[in-house]
């Protein structure tokens, strides 16, 4: 049957058009996405297994290796001992000679000179030896002088003990001070 609408345009009912909906392409579409995004969290995941393996058959080959090498740091390390134990006395210690010597060559007063120098070293312990003449200068009699440097030299050394002896020097020319100053510190290693 055909059905005609005979009213005026103004009193017909609208004909609403309705699409439908495409419920078969918008399901292929969300399966096909989803199963490309299974494919590449799939590729991801094989690739990720492949390097795990990799470095997991790396470590099973190295760790052999590792062993051996542990055993021999050890044996180097008790080999080594001697050398080590020098290295850190001698070359790598934090006081070495030259901080002395610095010391005493920049303390050393006006119209001084040092006749003899020696410093000893045993372990962790020294003992610095100085001898010299001091002449007056600059208001200051050579004792003074001599003190004041001797206690310039205990600053840069706090933990050292100060043996002093002086005497009267005298020249044909001048007349001044002698002194030996022993410093001693530090410990002496018992072997």
């Amino acid at each position: 049957m055909i059905g005609i609408n005979l009213l005026p345009i103004e009193l017909r009912k609208a004909n609403k058009r309705v699409t439908p909906v495409p419920y078969l392409p918008l399901i292929i579409l969300v399966v096909g996405l989803f199963m490309l995004l299974t494919l590449f969290f799939y590729a991801e995941f094989l690739r990720a297994r492949t390097t795990y393996l990799k470095v997991r058959n790396e470590w099973v080959r190295l760790r052999p290796l590792m062993a051996e090498l542990k055993a021999m740091e050890k044996k180097v390390d008790q080999e080594m001992k001697g050398e080590k134990d020098f290295l850190e006395a001698n070359v790598l210690n934090t006081q070495p000679v030259t901080r002395i010597l610095m010391a005493v060559s920049e303390f050393l007063p006006p119209r001084c000179w040092l006749t003899s120098l020696e410093v000893e070293r045993q372990g962790e312990a020294y003992h610095l030896v100085l001898e010299g003449v001091v002449l007056p200068a600059n208001k200051r009699t050579g004792i003074e002088h001599i003190e004041i440097f001797l206690n310039k030299i205990k600053t840069r050394f706090p933990k050292a003990k100060l043996t002093l002896s002086t005497s009267k020097a005298s020249t044909k020319d001048s007349e001044g001070t002698a002194f030996s100053a022993n410093f001693e510190w530090g410990t002496v290693e018992k072997t």
